[in-house]
């Protein structure tokens, strides 16, 4: 655990969520890697009290030149001290739900070829995806629709550093360098310039001789998610609403929304 930074990406619209998120983190996870949360409001008053009531939080200040949603991605993993060659960027709504076991993925980084390890099957490996290492699945691009998705996957940090600059950089090329932020939110949200075809094709030229891993879906019942090595529900959040399991996970938890 002593090389991975759970890093946190956040803004002032999703605070909200961090207390819930953060209580089910430390509640779970009782051997949890180093917790950084990174923001352009470090000063702000509930960023003060997470400081207060999670005195284990380090924050990572973003300068509001780094807002951009793919902009403070690529500026918390290079705040990052060096020590940690592994990053595991999470949304604020991956709300662990059960104990965590990610030690086998962590120790699938002493293979030098391994670049990522999907820690929750959505989307999953296509069928024919060939084995790692026994119980884990080997991504191919152009069988798996999806080898780069946001959800809950451990990155050598490196190589999560050179995506995000890379995405940045084909962005400006593509659309661009005088955008206002309404717009970057829409290439990167609305538009998902990672995750749709061309940001898979920027992951697989970076990425030539290097392996994309995850676990498998333990079924089709939807809460074979709690089996995977990181247990949560993707998402509390959809279409920018809160679910109603979300809210009824708050109040049985005891946090204020």
């Amino acid at each position: 655990m002593e090389s991975v930074a759970y890093l946190i990406n956040t803004t002032p619209k999703y605070f909200y969520l961090l207390p819930l998120h953060l209580t089910c983190l430390f509640r779970y996870s009782t051997t949890y890697p180093a917790v950084f949360l990174a923001t352009e409001a470090p000063e702000h008053p509930d960023i003060i009290a997470l400081r207060s009531a999670f005195p284990q939080l380090h924050i990572l200040p973003l300068t509001h030149s780094q807002d951009g949603f793919f902009e403070s991605r690529a500026a918390a993993v290079a705040a990052l001290p060096a020590k940690y060659t592994l990053v595991f960027p999470v949304q604020e709504d991956f709300i662990l739900e059960a104990r965590p076991c990610i030690e086998e993925a962590i120790a699938l980084f002493t293979d030098p070829a391994v670049a990522s390890v999907r820690l929750m099957p959505c989307p999953r490996p296509a069928l024919s995806a060939p084995t790692y290492k026994d119980s884990w699945k080997i991504l191919e691009f152009g069988k798996n629709e999806y080898v780069f998705t946001y959800q809950a996957t451990l990155w050598r940090r490196e190589v999560y550093q050179s995506f995000m600059n890379t995405i940045i950089s084909k962005v400006t090329e593509h659309f661009g360098k005088d955008l206002t932020p309404v717009q970057k939110a829409h290439i990167a949200i609305r538009y998902n310039f990672a995750e749709v075809s061309a940001g898979q094709a920027i992951l697989q030229n970076l990425t030539k001789g290097l392996l994309h891993l995850s676990c498998t879906r333990a079924g089709a019942q939807p809460n074979a998610v709690y089996l995977a090595p990181w247990p949560y529900r993707p998402t509390a959040v959809v279409h920018g609403r809160l679910e109603p399991w979300a809210i009824e996970l708050a109040e049985r938890e005891c946090v204020k929304l």
